[in-house]
């Protein structure tokens, strides 16, 4: 018998949806022996408008400092419940297709996230969701919670 999936992935952003997101794929990946990674994508922001300054440099380094802590976090309680758990931060580029392009190329079976909704009627006549973006293109099974 082979196994249905062997490599799950946790869009992490820190938020408690990402959060249940992360303890669903623990509670799953220990019954069925599967290896986790934790994907942080991370945008460097320009602090005014078009250029990049020191400033927005230190706050990148600050937010990516914070991140790294959390992951260490994450892989601890992998560890704690026997599962196999790696983590990558990604620099720049629209969420959904860094996670798209990491599935792609890491063979990736299962995709765990959660769907937050839009707050105002603005956001959702114009801001596409994350969760969508890669709901309708992933090339494996996604479980949204």
């Amino acid at each position: 018998m082979t196994k249905t999936f062997e490599h799950i992935l946790v869009p992490y952003n820190g938020a408690t949806g990402s959060e249940k997101a992360f303890r669903k794929a623990i509670s799953l990946a220990s019954s069925i022996k599967a290896k986790i990674t934790i994907l942080t994508c991370l945008e460097e922001r320009s602090t005014f408008g078009f250029f990049k300054t020191k400033t927005s440099k230190k706050e990148f380094e600050k937010e990516r400092k914070i991140i790294e802590k959390q992951h260490v976090q994450l892989e601890k309680f992998a560890k704690e419940n026997n599962v196999s758990c790696g983590s990558k931060i990604v620099k720049n580029g629209l969420a959904s297709t860094k996670i798209l392009e990491f599935t792609e190329r890491h063979s990736v079976d299962l995709i765990i996230m959660t769907r937050t909704k839009p707050t105002t009627h603005y956001e959702k006549q114009h801001y596409h969701s994350t969760v969508e973006n890669v709901f309708r293109n992933a090339p494996c099974p996604i479980l949204i919670l």
